[in-house]
């Protein structure tokens, strides 16, 4: 069996996206320091619903040199014209997550789409 390489387009994950599709509230961060004290300030911005490719994971951890690790709550799949970035909201089901790493996937030279590893907020 060969894998042709021909014919792979960035409009490609759009279909991956209407049929896995699920609507979630995304609000981006802010972050700024107040400037007498420097601590810094948290602030987000009001949630639009977007949709996105979501998957929630149960907790797993792995055993790395720093001891056990938690790998992650949530994942979701965007578009890459969202623009997702780390420390930003992602409300599912009155459930908060925050973005901790997005990882850009990039297939023969062709943007897909973005992937995102998610935490639980407290």
């Amino acid at each position: 069996m060969s894998i042709t390489t021909d014919g792979v387009v960035s409009g490609d994950f759009s279909q991956i996206l209407s049929d896995f599709g699920r609507s979630v509230t995304y609000q981006v961060v802010t972050r700024t320091q107040n400037a007498t004290t420097g601590h810094e300030i948290t602030s987000y911005a009001t949630g639009s619903s977007q949709t996105v490719v979501f998957f929630l994971e149960e907790n797993r951890y792995i055993w790395e040199k720093e001891g056990l690790l938690q790998v992650g709550d949530a994942y979701i799949i965007a578009p890459t014209s969202l623009g997702i970035a780390r420390y930003d909201r992602v409300t599912v089901d009155s459930q908060s997550y925050l973005i901790e790493n997005v990882i850009r996937r990039v297939v023969l030279q062709t943007t897909m789409c973005d992937y995102a590893v998610l935490f639980k907020e407290d």
